[in-house]
């Protein structure tokens, strides 16, 4: 079921931000209004580690004032996530408890954490 429902999040953000990047970005930061940086999931499905529900590949670009791509990271960073308590994101080896009541926007483990674990499922 989680994997089906990884699927379908990164299928309907990929659609929805096909014009921006081609990636289901999760997270924006912005830098005054000539800059921004966009945390994106490239991949994704159920985790390896049973502690775990996913295992996720995040990408980062830069963006200008006009939304042109300055920068894309070819990295292929992988996370970790855990959506029951004690949430959880696990970046390498370090696990980082997600404070459930940050306001979306401020944190990208957070956001990251509620795009995979508070998903609407119909």
């Amino acid at each position: 079921m989680r994997r089906v429902l990884l699927s379908l999040i990164l299928c309907a953000q990929s659609a929805s931000t096909a014009a921006a990047s081609d990636l289901a970005i999760f997270h924006t930061a912005s830098f005054g209004s000539s800059r921004s940086v966009s945390l994106s999931l490239a991949e994704g499905g159920p985790a390896h580690d049973r502690a775990f529900d996913f295992d996720v590949v995040i990408t980062l670009s830069e963006f200008d004032g006009d939304g042109t791509v300055l920068y894309r990271d070819g990295g292929r960073h992988q996370a970790s996530v855990r959506c029951i308590a004690p949430a959880m994101v696990r970046i390498n080896s370090a696990d980082y408890v997600i404070d459930l009541s940050t306001r979306p926007g401020t944190d990208w483990k957070h956001d990251l954490w509620a795009a995979l674990c508070t998903a609407p499922v119909s």
